[in-house]
């Protein structure tokens, strides 16, 4: 009789273990190492299948005919439009808006090409028909079921023949074939293979939506990720309107796209031209706010940093921070309190974004920088003024990525002067727009009023 052996898998990295641990060697998570049984492999009798090797030039090239998703700025993330044949993993946080953007894609696509498949195992008939409603969404080739089995899944996808399959999630989905729990790593690479299988042989797009852990990575193991042919993350605060999909794989589109969405009531509406909404409500003559031309993935776009500093209460001064890494205003705020004598040391700071979207590339560094000093002197920086720029350990200003965008899209919104690197002036024609700065203290004397 063929012996069966166990093993223990972190269902959030996929680290393999023949022992049991309280804290994963790996991710460093606490009690996520379960046991999986391991069944000796069976052999074929059958004769193996020759393949024979072809000269790669000589492949014949196909076409790829994209059809769109109804969401211009989602197509862009995906490069154009979904491909036919194609398998996507879109992931983000629960109670981000996952399910209601698919199913608003879902009518868009059931209109104007053909049927679509919604399947979810962690929403009845019923719930997902109250929010079906309430979007408007009302067709009658969208097919949904409530079911977790992938075979039944790949059932019915055989009866409906549909052009979009949408899997909520790849988590809650179970083959029966595989000794152990949805959701663990045995059973998501089952799963997930499955569905890819059946996409690429039916030429049918597959959407799969995958949960994220703690440190914002996909549950499940990364094989999943190589699985697919594009990787979504769907991210915001739940609290805030704005919501971002952003492309981290993309086998037929270009990578770090992405596209600003905002939650309404009537469902979830694409943003065109995020930096306009995200500086609509902003009061220039406001202290402690700076305007910061940052990337988002690969899109250059115009967001406010607002600071506050307090008087420190308590004996240690506290650092608050959001949608900006804490670690990086600390230093700012080290650089600004050697570099400039301010003090700011000894007071509290208080940082954020106004709307939500976290920023974690240094090119905001300098609006930082600037916000802090124009709440501690209490004095507005300039209207009109925007800025990017590294903040180094010796109170330099340095050069980042994408200058060019930034400035675009800078002189596109309506701003009339624009700090940069110094090195920056030294690569391109001087321009009015332009002012460049090599130091935070003269960036202070040039942007405060």
């Amino acid at each position: 009789m063929p012996r069966v052996t166990s093993r223990f898998v972190c269902s959030s990295c996929g680290y393999q273990s023949p022992r049991q641990y309280g804290k994963c060697p790996q991710c460093g998570e606490w009690n996520t190492m379960t046991e999986e049984v391991e069944r000796p492999v069976k052999t074929s009798k059958a004769a193996a299948v020759t393949v024979e090797p072809v000269i790669l030039s000589r492949v014949p090239v196909q076409d790829v005919t994209r059809f769109r998703s109804g969401m211009n700025e989602f197509d862009r993330v995906l490069g154009g439009g979904f491909v036919p044949g194609s398998v996507i993993l879109l992931a983000g946080e629960p109670g981000i808006g996952k399910s209601t953007l698919l199913l608003t894609i879902s009518e868009s696509i059931a209109k104007s090409r053909g049927r679509v498949l919604y399947t979810s195992g962690e929403e009845s008939q019923n719930q997902v028909r109250m929010r079906a409603e309430r979007l408007g969404v009302l067709t009658d080739d969208l097919f949904f079921a409530a079911v977790q089995d992938v075979d039944a899944i790949l059932e019915m996808c055989g009866k409906v023949k549909p052009e979009l399959l949408i899997v909520d999630s790849i988590q809650t989905c179970e083959d029966e074939g595989v000794d152990s729990l949805p959701g663990g790593p045995n059973q998501v690479r089952a799963c997930a293979t499955k569905l890819q299988q059946y996409a690429k042989e039916n030429n049918v797009t597959c959407v799969m939506v995958g949960h994220t852990v703690k440190t914002g990575g996909i549950a499940g193991p990364r094989l999943l990720e190589h699985l697919v042919d594009t990787v979504l993350y769907f991210e915001g605060d739940s609290n805030h309107l704005y919501r971002i999909v952003r492309a981290q794989k993309n086998r037929f589109g270009p990578t770090n796209e992405v596209a600003v969405f905002q939650m309404e009531d009537r469902g979830i509406v694409e943003i065109p031209n995020p930096s306009e909404i995200f500086l609509s409500e902003r009061n220039a003559g406001n202290t402690g706010s700076c305007v910061a031309v940052c990337l988002k993935g690969n899109q250059a776009m115009c967001l406010e940093v607002q600071s506050l500093l307090a008087a420190c209460a308590y004996g240690a001064p506290r650092r608050v921070t959001g949608e900006i890494e804490h670690q990086r205003v600390s230093l700012i705020l080290a650089v600004l309190s050697k570099k400039l004598e301010a003090g700011l040391d000894m007071r509290d700071a208080y940082v954020k974004v106004a709307g939500g979207i976290r920023i974690d590339e240094p090119g905001i560094d300098l609006a930082v920088g600037l916000a802090l000093m124009s709440s501690f002197y209490d004095r507005p920086v300039k209207p009109g003024l925007a800025c990017f720029g590294e903040i180094g350990l010796s109170g330099e200003v340095r050069m980042v990525s994408r200058m060019e965008d930034r400035v675009k899209e800078a002189q596109r919104v309506g701003f009339e002067e624009i700090l940069v690197p110094s090195g920056f002036l030294k690569r391109h024609k001087a321009s009015p727009y332009l002012k460049g700065i090599s130091s935070v203290e003269e960036a202070v004397r040039n942007a405060l009023l």
